[in-house]
Order: structure tokens, then C-alpha cells, then sequence
């Protein structure tokens, strides 16, 4: 053997390895291998982690890690009660905080706006440093581990070189350890060998590549692919189908694949690859297995689905919970007799069992004689007893044996198995130094997560069966027939969100300083069209694409934008209209023609260009193009501040949203509008009365304001702007519908008249039309023209110029830094507009909480005063309401980059926020640099 060279090759995947192994083999001489080791990097790392000679006994899962970021972050101000009252917040963050590990960013690297960031991204590190002594490391750790016995572990082995496949993009903790065998090699020893296929994202990739020793070469990943590459697509190259929803289009794939194999294809030559198979989940299993059709995937669905999962779920809620009626007889259904069970189940309805000892007991008391009671009895004592026990533990192991104990008869070892794992969140417990105090309710969720990570694989084992893969898992695997079903917006691309704890701008600052691939939310675009390429690049006979009119719920949905425009064929390729139904008929899609003068192919690329000449792509359409009237209104000035992109399609374009709301459905806003009116009646009244004169005692004017309100509140119903349609056809839901606002109003009116008559008023404007110029600055002026909800004339000469606000967020429409940032503009703006036009400098701008449900506002926000004089209005809102007044005299209507107010956004689908290029473009267009400080300004 001395005479032979030892090879080392790493590969990304099991599947990838699995691939390199059959065609090494079919390549060696006499298909005898010999030299070669083969590992993927999971594997790698374990081999090279022994080499150091440290304990590694635990690997921390998602759970866990969870659990750790929890456990930190209680000592945070900031993130501590955001992770106790919402559930899901410690998962965000810890995805958060494994981007910034995984990338092999050091805590101390974070900048200081995200100070409470870094402070806990500190204590994660500091606490896995602990477990880590004992033994217990995540993957990122095991990485590290192994890369310090790297070198040992190629010397021990005797390999001369070594090759990578398969990997599209390193993270931090993989790429060091196969830099660290890079540097064990000789010089230039170790390839990476890069599935590519030309793309501008690969180029980026490699032009950013954190490691020098080991520069990416780019590969295809087949020879002769059945699409031609930046060419026009072969005839019987590509079919695109249409079909009416996920199960039409599951089922005509697996009729075609039922084809394929008749004719004599492999299954392993077959690759069903959708972006995500969850949409799909039902329906492969039940069409795949029911036309018996060998099937390899990576599709796992819940344990939870089974009913002996569900019945340890329920345990666990019981003992950790007050022993809720659904949990304790979704244990014992699982545990007694049939009869017993039965009984138990009527004995609970009989008694109208809720929860608690107390409920039980008396139930058992009071049920009929039967030969099932007395087993019935015994084990709801065994259930009571381990409850009492249960909240008496200290921990997550001791939960844990009094668990296993009472569910010794229930079926389920792998649930039995997971719970085996608790004793790992003591551990963390301990190295994360937990302050709080261990209650039934953190047992009991610990415990359930546990369960929760439980997975049921479909068909994992590879036996040369139909490939049912997700995009990921299919990457760089060559097959014959390629199927790419749900082709639609939304999937592809995958919508990607922005991490609200580290803002992609301080990624990419992250990025470019640490030389480090740190991962970038605005780059998905540009990933995902990189990743159908390279799919598209893998068949050699045959490439399907599908797509369906409605997903499983019934709501419609469109194609994909890819398919307007196909990766790796020639550019500017649309394959829409070729789409067929399994009828035969094809299908109509119309697009708008292009500009005068420019193909479509080049208008397409121009869409995906990093040149400011693109800007009208992104809402640049020109001061030309521009029609508004000579005063516009302060909701449009702040709505343009919020999101300029929106205020374009709102307010310029006037496009409607895509759902109109049934008329039988009362709108969002109108509790809001019916608010209003009712308030400008009863006040108008209650001042041409005299309540409000100065002088008048709170509680007279309170009592007659009460004795007015329904009054007021009729006649604003009956107003034109009320849905009379709801009125008539549904009298309940309107009368329940007008007793919410009515308490809303109760509830506003005592506060604020108990404000108001501390001095009294002279004067009441309400819906008080303005017109006004405002002079921003030099000759920089607005032109607003709107209507103020309330003018409070104080008898020392001053206004207090107030905008009734329904929404739970009271300090924001004032917030100086929301104001400062132009998301919050309303307020300033009327209290602008009124100054201007009244000539005086004695005003005060005031929002006014009026939330409909006040009952929720436990902390009593909406009693303190929300208000900006208007020497602060001008110091906080100048600056962005001239920025604003220059977009619109360029006729720019850039989109943000936030997140937050795009939850409610209705334009979703026409905004430019998620394409890669767009994103690219604002950020870096000089015209739009004041505006991009003004939003990202660090002490809003």
C-alpha cells in the first residue's frame, strides 16, 4: 500500500457523498478503490475532534441551544422580559446568534447600536465555553474542536490531498476546519471544487471567500445537461405544467414518473425537488405510497402526529399545567382499558370537568356505580399524586423520573428516549448561571420541547428509489428527469425576512470588516435564483416545472417571478406561457409590453442591474411623471414617511388592494372612523352646552358626557360612512360591534375631560378643516391641506392641536425618534400646519389614545400624556420633512428597508424590498444618501 496515494474527499452532504463514492467507483480501474477515504463534514469533524484527545459526549440540539439563549438572556434588561412574555423570541434570537458564530464573529466585533446584542451574545459564549469543558458541544463548538486536531489527524491518516464537493457556500465553522486541513497539505493539496454555473451570485461569492489557502473552482455539475447553458431551451428540453391545486399537481407527478419507470428510467434517475416539501407533505405520502412508487427523501413529519406522541405530550401539559381536562384524558385513552378510558371521558363531560383536583375528585364522586370506576379512580390518584410531586421538582431530571414512572405503560420509545435528554438542560441551566426560579410550567415546557424535535422519517434509507429532495438537499446531485413543482411567488423565490435583532446594513458592515460570511437576509434573492439555476443544470433528459392556481387552502396564488425570466437558459427567457394543463389547454397569462425602443430582454436585465440608471425599477419614476395637487395632505406627507414606496401605490397610483373586503365584513378602520365622529358630535355638544367652559367641575361634565355618548354614537352609525348593509343584515354583530366602541369612548372621555377642564378651554374646533404653507427650511416648504380631528383653544391663548389615535402603540405617533426617523409624522404635521396658518408659536401637538379594547392596556400607557411642543416638533421633524419634500420634487419614491410596517402593508407582492438588486441599488444611489441616515439614524 505504500505505493498508493491517500486521497481525502469531503463532501457537503450524506447524498453528495454518497454520489462521489458510486462514481469514484465506476471511474477506478477494476472498480476497486483504493487510497481514498470519504467523509462528509459532519463526519470530518467528529474524526478530527477525537484527534485532540477533549471529551465530547453531548451534541447540543436546537432545543437546547434555545433553552441556553433563554437562560442568558434573563439577565438582560432588554431581551429578558421580551423572551419571558413572548413565545418563539429566544428561538429568533438564537438563530441570530448562530449567524454570528457560525460566521466566526467575536462578540466584541458588534458595533455599539446593538450593545445589548453583544452583552449577550458575551454570556452565550462565556456559558458554552462551560459546557464545553464538560463535555457538551453544539455543532459550531464540535467544528472548532475539530479544527485544532486537523493537522494531527491528516498526519495520523497519511493523505497527500484532498478534495471538496458539493458545498455552494461555507459557513465560518466549516470552512476553518477545511482551512485547517488545507493548511496541514501541502500547497495548493486541497480543492474546492464549487457547483456553478456562471452566475453573478457565484462570483460574489468567491470574490467575498473568507479563506486564501483554498479558492473555489467553479464546476458544473454535469457535462451535457439537458437545458442549454445562456441558450435557447432545446426542443423536449422543458415542460411547465399548470394544475389547479398541490394534489392535481402531486398526482400528475406521479404519473409521469409511473411513465418514466415503465419506459425503463431508474427511480434513482427521478428527482422531485419542490422548494419545500411541507406544502406537499400530505399528498406525496398518500399518492406516492398508494401508486407503491420507490421513493428516497428528506421529507420527516412531526412524531406528534402519532397518537402515542400525543398521548406523552398530554402527560407532560397535565403534570406541568392543573391537570386540564383534554391532557388527562388524552393520557389515560392511552393507558387504561377501553372501558375505562370510556368512562373517564364521560365522567369529565358528566361533571363538566375544567381542570384541577378539585374538578376530578368531585367528578369521581358523583359518577354512577361501574365495574370501570375503581381502575378509573386509581390511576387519576396516580395522575394527582404526580402532579403534587411534579411541581415540587427542582429540576429537569427529577421532572423527568416522575414522568417516565407514571407513563411506565405507554407505548413510545423514542419519546421515552428524547426525555432521556433532559438532564441537558440542567446542565445549560447551570452553565448559563439561571436566575429564576424552577417552576412546573418550565419543567413541563422543557419537556415538551423535547418531544416537539421528534421527527418520523418518510423514506430516509437510500434504496435506489425516486428522489424526493428539497432544494437544499438536492443541490450538486445529478439525476436524468428533474421535476421542480410549486413554481410559485412566495416559494420561489423564498420570501426572506429581515432579523429585526441584527439589521442586514450591520451584517454587511459585519461582513466587510471581519472578512467573515456573515449571512446577508437581502442577498436571498440573489442565493435563491443561483440555487434554481444550478437545479435547472443537474437533469441530462428532462426538466419539469410546475405550478398550482390555489394552494391547499383555496387562496390563489401566481407564478413565480423565475419563470418570467429562467435561471442559467438565456436571459430573459419566459416560460410562462408555455404552461399546459394535463388537458392540454394552455394557459393565458398576459404581461405589460416593454418601453418603446428596448427589447424585452433587455428591459428584463435591467430589472437585476446594480446601476442607478435602474432606479425606476424602485420607485423612481421622475419628477416629470409626477401629478399631485398644489397642497397635499399631512396623512400623505406621513405616509410617504413610513414608506415611500406605499404612499406611491396608495396615494399616487391609487391601486386598490388585490382582496376586497366582503360587504357583510366590517374594515379595520372603522372603529376608528366611527370614533371620530361620535367624538366630534358629543364634544361640539358638550361645549355649545357650556360642560368645557373653565370652572366646570370634572366629574358634571363626565356624568353628562356618559348621558350624551349614546346619543352621539347613533348618529355617527348612521352616517354615510357606516356599512348600513352590516346594520340590517346583521343586528347582533352590529350591536356587539357598537358596544366595544361605546366602552372605547366611556373610557376616553373620562380621562381626557379630567385632563381638559384642569383649566378649562374657550374654543373646541372639531374636524377643523387647515390650509397652510410650511417653511421647512430656506426655501424648501410644503403646501398641506387636511382636516384636524380636535383644536383645544387654553385660556392663555394657546392651542393644543390633537389626533385621535385607536391603536395600542399610544407613545409612538409623538416618540421623538419615530418622529426624527419620519415613521411617525401625523401629529407634527397638523400641529405644523395649524402654527402656520393661526400664526402662532403657543402650540402643542397631541395624540389622544383612543384603543378599542382599552381593557388591555394593563400598565395604564394610555393615561399619560402623549404630546411635543412645537419648538421640539420643529428640532425633530425638519430635517426628514425636507428630506421627504426632496423625494417628491425628484419624483423618488424609494421603499425602507424596515420591517416593522410592512405586516400590514396590502402592496407585498408589487414591492421591490425583497429583489437582491433593488435592495442593492437604493442602498448604494447617492440622491437617496440623506434619506438612508435620516431611517438608519442609531439614537432613533
Amino acid at each position: 500500500m505504500s505505493g498508493v496515494e491517500r486521497v481525502l474527499e469531503i463532501a457537503a452532504s450524506t447524498r453528495v457523498l454518497r454520489e462521489r463514492r458510486l462514481r469514484a467507483l465506476e471511474d477506478a480501474p477494476g472498480h476497486a478503490l483504493l487510497g481514498r477515504e470519504f467523509l462528509h463534514l459532519r463526519a470530518l469533524a467528529e474524526r478530527c475532534a477525537a484527534e485532540t484527545g477533549e471529551a465530547f459526549r453531548v451534541s447540543l440540539g436546537a432545543t437546547a441551544l434555545e433553552r441556553l439563549v433563554a437562560v442568558c438572556a434573563q439577565r438582560s434588561a432588554y431581551f429578558g422580559p421580551l423572551v419571558s412574555d413572548r413565545p418563539g423570541f429566544a428561538g429568533a434570537l438564537a438563530a441570530t446568534l448562530r449567524d454570528l458564530r457560525d460566521a466566526g464573529v467575536p462578540p466584541e466585533r458588534l458595533p455599539n447600536d446593538v450593545s445589548a446584542l453583544r452583552s449577550l451574545y458575551t454570556d452565550l459564549e462565556q456559558a458554552l465555553a462551560r459546557l464545553a469543558s464538560d463535555g457538551i458541544l453544539d455543532r459550531i463548538g464540535l467544528f472548532r474542536l475539530a479544527a485544532r486536531g486537523a493537522a494531527s489527524f491528516v498526519e495520523r491518516r497519511g493523505f497527500t490531498r484532498a478534495e471538496v464537493h458539493g458545498a455552494t457556500e461555507l459557513v465560518g465553522s466549516a470552512g476553518d476546519l477545511v482551512d485547517a486541513i488545507a493548511t496541514a497539505l501541502p500547497d495548493g493539496a486541497l480543492r474546492f471544487l464549487q457547483p456553478d454555473w456562471g452566475d453573478a451570485h457565484a462570483e460574489r461569492v468567491q470574490a467575498e471567500w473568507s479563506w486564501k489557502r483554498f479558492p473555489p473552482e467553479g464546476v458544473a455539475v454535469l457535462d451535457s445537461p439537458a437545458l442549454t447553458r445562456d441558450g435557447p431551451i432545446p426542443d423536449g428540453a422543458l415542460r411547465v405544467l399548470r394544475a389547479r391545486s398541490p394534489r392535481d399537481e402531486v398526482e400528475q407527478i406521479a404519473r409521469e414518473v409511473l411513465a418514466l419507470i415503465e419506459s425503463g428510467v431508474a427511480p434513482h434517475e427521478i428527482a422531485i425537488v419542490p422548494r419545500s416539501l411541507e406544502p406537499y407533505e400530505t399528498w406525496l405520502v398518500a399518492i406516492f405510497d398508494g401508486y407503491g412508487i420507490p421513493v428516497t427523501s428528506s421529507l420527516a413529519r412531526p412524531a406528534i402526529a402519532r397518537p402515542e406522541a400525543r398521548a406523552w405530550l398530554a402527560l407532560v401539559r397535565a403534570l406541568g399545567g392543573d391537570l386540564e381536562r383534554a391532557n388527562v384524558l388524552g393520557f389515560l385513552d392511552a393507558t387504561l382499558p377501553r372501558e375505562s378510558a370510556r368512562l373517564a371521558e364521560h365522567v369529565a363531560r358528566e361533571s363538566a370537568v375544567v381542570r384541577g383536583e378539585r374538578d376530578w375528585r368531585a367528578a369521581l364522586d358523583s359518577a354512577k356505580p361501574d365495574p370501570a370506576l375503581e381502575a378509573l379512580r386509581e390511576a387519576l390518584e396516580r395522575v394527582i399524586a404526580t402532579r403534587e410531586a411534579f411541581a415540587a421538582a427542582r429540576s429537569f431530571s427529577e421532572a423527568t423520573r416522575l414522568t417516565l414512572v407514571i407513563a411506565a405503560d405507554l407505548p413510545g420509545d423514542d419519546c421515552r428516549a428524547a426525555l432521556g435528554r433532559a438532564p441537558e438542560l440542567d446542565e445549560i441551566d447551570r452553565a448559563a448561571k439561571s436566575t429564576r426560579p424552577f417552576t412546573p410550567e418550565t419543567a413541563a415546557a422543557g419537556l415538551e420541547s423535547l418531544l416537539l424535535e421528534l421527527s418520523d422519517p418518510w423514506h430516509a434509507r437510500d434504496d435506489g428509489g425516486v428522489r424526493v429532495l428539497d432544494a437544499i438537499q438536492a443541490r450538486a446531485l445529478p439525476c436524468a428527469h428533474l421535476f421542480l413543482p410549486g413554481m410559485v411567488h412566495g416559494a420561489w423565490p423564498r420570501q426572506a425576512s429581515e432579523d429585526p435583532f441584527l439589521l442586514d446594513s450591520t451584517r454587511e458592515a459585519l461582513r466587510a470588516a471581519c472578512r467573515r460570511p456573515v449571512p446577508v437576509r437581502g442577498r436571498a434573492l440573489a442565493e435563491e435564483r443561483f440555487l434554481l439555476g444550478l437545479l435547472l443544470s443537474q437533469a441530462s433528459e428532462r426538466v419539469t416545472l410546475s405550478f398550482s392556481d390555489a394552494d391547499g387552502s383555496g387562496r390563489a396564488l401566481s407564478p413565480s417571478g423565475f419563470l418570467r425570466d429562467l435561471p442559467f437558459v438565456e436571459r430573459g427567457t419566459d416560460v410562462v406561457g408555455l404552461a399546459s394543463t394535463p388537458n392540454g389547454d394552455a394557459a393565458r397569462f398576459e404581461r405589460a409590453s416593454t418601453p418603446l425602443g428596448q427589447s424585452a430582454r433587455d428591459y428584463i436585465a435591467g430589472t437585476d442591474s446594480f446601476h442607478s440608471d435602474s432606479l425606476p425599477f424602485d420607485g423612481e419614476i421622475g419628477a416629470g411623471a409626477l401629478r399631485l395637487p398644489d397642497a397635499v395632505s399631512p396623512s400623505f406627507i406621513a405616509e410617504l414617511g413610513v414608506c415611500p414606496l406605499r404612499a406611491l401605490f396608495k396615494s399616487v397610483l391609487h391601486a386598490r388592494e388585490l382582496v376586497d373586503p366582503s360587504p357583510d365584513t366590517l374594515d379595520a378602520n372603522e372603529a376608528g372612523q366611527l370614533a371620530h365622529e361620535a367624538l366630534r358630535i358629543l364634544y361640539r355638544g358638550l361645549f355649545d352646552e357650556g360642560q368645557l367652559a373653565p370652572g366646570t367641575h370634572p366629574d358634571t361634565a363626565v356624568a353628562r358626557a356618559k348621558a350624551r355618548l349614546p346619543a352621539a354614537l347613533d348618529e355617527a352609525a348612521k352616517s354615510a360612512r357606516t356599512r348600513t348593509r352590516v346594520r340590517t343584515r346583521e343586528p347582533e354583530l352590529w350591536s356587539a360591534f357598537l358596544a366595544v366602541v361605546e366602552r372605547a369612548l366611556v373610557d376616553f372621555v373620562e380621562r381626557d375631560l379630567r385632563t381638559l377642564l384642569l383649566t378649562g378651554l374657550t374654543e373646541l374646533e372639531a374636524e377643523k378643516g387647515v390650509r397652510a404653507t410650511v417653511h421647512v427650511h430656506g426655501d424648501t416648504s410644503l403646501e398641506l391641506e387636511g382636516r384636524v380631528d380636535r383644536i383645544v383653544h387654553l385660556p392663555d391663548g394657546g392651542l393644543r392641536v390633537g389626533d385621535y389615535k385607536t391603536s395600542r402603540d399610544f407613545g409612538k405617533p409623538v416618540a421623538p425618534a419615530s418622529v426624527r426617523r419620519g415613521t411617525s409624522l401625523q401629529v407634527s404635521l397638523y400641529a405644523l400646519a395649524v402654527a402656520s396658518d393661526r400664526s402662532t408659536l403657543a402650540v402643542v401637538g397631541e395624540a389622544l389614545p383612543v384603543p378599542v379594547r382599552p381593557e388591555r392596556d394593563r400598565d395604564g400607557g394610555r393615561e399619560t400624556e402623549r404630546s411635543l411642543e412645537l419648538a421640539e416638533i420643529e428640532m425633530f421633524a425638519f430635517p426628514v420633512l425636507e428630506e421627504l419634500a426632496g423625494l417628491l420634487a425628484r419624483g423618488s419614491f424609494p421603499f425602507h428597508f424596515e420591517r416593522e410596517e410592512c405586516r400590514y402593508c396590502p402592496y407585498t407582492i408589487a414591492c421591490r424590498r425583497e429583489h437582491g438588486p433593488s435592495r442593492e441599488r437604493i442602498a448604494s444611489a447617492e440622491p437617496l444618501s440623506a434619506w438612508r441616515a435620516l431611517r438608519s439614524r442609531a439614537d432613533a
